[in-house]
């Protein structure tokens, strides 16, 4: 979408111009964000003399954009693309089903390789599908049907995510839940509200007892065993909750050396080697830890401040900042559609952040193009939507 967006700059001014100072101004907040974190991080990987596997990340940050060019081009429609993200998750869903009951797999991991972008990623669906079931003004003769496609969906993704086994998603489920049921009750009694909204979270939690031992409960069970060992003794005793405490432990030890430029990719992972060397659990953290292409600390403001410091972390902030601004206005728009584009758009700041407690966000090639196809994707098609509300009916 971003390559066939190059060559349809000519054709989106002409038939959706961005003639509205609001709308424009919501894309420079996202574009300008977008800028700062790249030109800061380019710049201190420059100063640090990073290798060039580092400039990678910053790809989906500058080629993306140029996606919302066809959105506008082809002047498309939300309907079908949340259609699409439906259909997503519940494909999503299959594939866990599948890995994990028939393949044996432990934990599903989808087609990324790995349990953890497969994971949050579903979640990311859902949480669309969600508010799209409650908010989004679906009409025609299949608007009933397209609105059980989102319910489908919101569920399917949620399904999805648990059978990965992904705990560091798993948070997202109760703001996804929280979020939607509020939505949906805002003109009940604010009683019903609080009921409605526990209720939910009753359902997760049941529905996480119900699902497979293997990827909910004893995972619960062994990272609280690991993390209040961990606690005691400092040993690493499981591959989750101990092993991040550790991570973090000799992270914050690298931070605190040099914290407002950091150490840079090289410097940082060097670093990290030196301390976790000394520590006993240095075989265990090894094996997470063999590739020198980017430097995480399982935690997105942590890895930021290993490598640029608390210059690198405000840029980092930046890029999660300005889509939420870039949604904030809309949010209370007359026009339901939308209002629950831009309540979709600041949704997703609050989930990546909860990913980023537990993983590197912007590190994973997945999350961060998930990431910014989406914000772009989203203020784009409020961008056609605002143009044919202009247009005479």
């Amino acid at each position: 979408m971003a390559w066939a967006g190059l060559f349809f700059y000519r054709q989106a001014q002409i038939k959706t111009p961005l003639l509205e100072p609001a709308i424009v101004q919501s894309w420079r907040w996202l574009l300008g964000g977008f800028a700062v974190f790249v030109l800061v991080g380019v710049g201190l990987g420059l100063f640090h003399g990073n290798h060039a596997g580092h400039y990678e990340l910053y790809v989906p940050f500058v080629l993306f954009p140029v996606m919302a060019w066809l959105i506008r081009a082809g002047q498309w429609s939300a309907t079908p693309w949340l259609v699409a993200v439906a259909v997503g998750a519940v494909s999503a869903f299959s594939v866990a089903f599948y890995q994990s009951m028939f393949l044996g797999i432990g934990r599903a991991i989808g087609a990324t390789g790995n349990p953890i972008p497969f994971g949050n990623t579903a979640i990311v669906l859902a949480a669309i599908c969600g508010v799209a079931a409650v908010m989004f003004p679906f009409v025609g003769p299949y608007s009933k049907l397209a609105r059980a496609l989102m319910w489908l969906g919101a569920i399917a993704g949620s399904g999805a995510s648990l059978l990965s086994g992904s705990k560091g998603g798993w948070m997202s489920l109760f703001i996804i839940g929280v979020t939607v049921s509020y939505l949906s009750t805002q003109h009940w009694a604010a009683w019903r509200r609080h009921v409605a909204a526990g209720a939910v979270v009753l359902a997760i939690v049941v529905a996480g007892a119900l699902a497979p031992a293997h990827v909910v409960k004893d995972r619960i069970a062994s990272g609280l065993a690991g993390g209040w060992h961990w606690l005691q003794t400092g040993q690493v005793t499981e591959g989750s909750v101990s092993m991040r405490f550790e991570i973090w432990r000799l992270g914050a030890m690298v931070v605190a050396e040099k914290p407002w430029f950091g150490h840079g990719s090289v410097g940082a992972h060097e670093r990290w080697d030196e301390l976790a060397a000394q520590a006993p659990s240095h075989a265990e953290l090894a094996q997470l830890y063999g590739s020198t292409k980017f430097i995480s600390s399982d935690n997105e403001l942590l890895g930021a401040l290993k490598g640029g410091g608390v210059v690198g972390a405000l840029a980092v902030f930046a890029a999660y900042l300005c889509v939420w601004m870039a949604f904030w206005r809309w949010r209370k728009h007359s026009d339901a559609q939308i209002k629950a584009l831009a309540t979709i758009g600041m949704l997703m700041v609050p989930l990546y952040l909860e990913f980023g407690l537990s993983v590197s966000v912007f590190g994973i090639n997945v999350f961060r193009s998930v990431y910014v196809a989406l914000a772009v994707s989203l203020l784009a098609l409020i961008t056609v939507r605002l143009h044919h509300m202009r247009q005479p009916t």
